[in-house]
């Protein structure tokens, strides 16, 4: 038996994502052995939509929650 719709929480799941593009900057700072947060700054400044970031453009855009971003992908650095 199904249980009746309530209109709480969530129906089905969006995914967020970050996507570390390998390009010539992010590969001579890999092979000169930079630390992950240099690699990290310069894919940002490459253009790198980080996971916090594509989380709260959900947000904006009504598809899910600031306390489910932060639930699920907040880091503190």
């Amino acid at each position: 038996m199904r249980k009746p719709v309530s209109y709480t929480g969530y129906l089905g799941r969006t995914g967020i994502f970050e996507i570390l593009v390998i390009n010539d900057t992010i590969r001579a700072l890999v092979l000169k052995g930079a630390s992950s947060s240099e690699i990290r700054a310069a894919a940002i400044s490459e253009g790198m939509i980080t996971l916090l970031k594509d989380g709260m453009l959900k947000v904006q855009l009504g598809i899910t929650t600031p306390a489910e971003i932060l639930r699920s992908a907040y880091a503190p650095e």
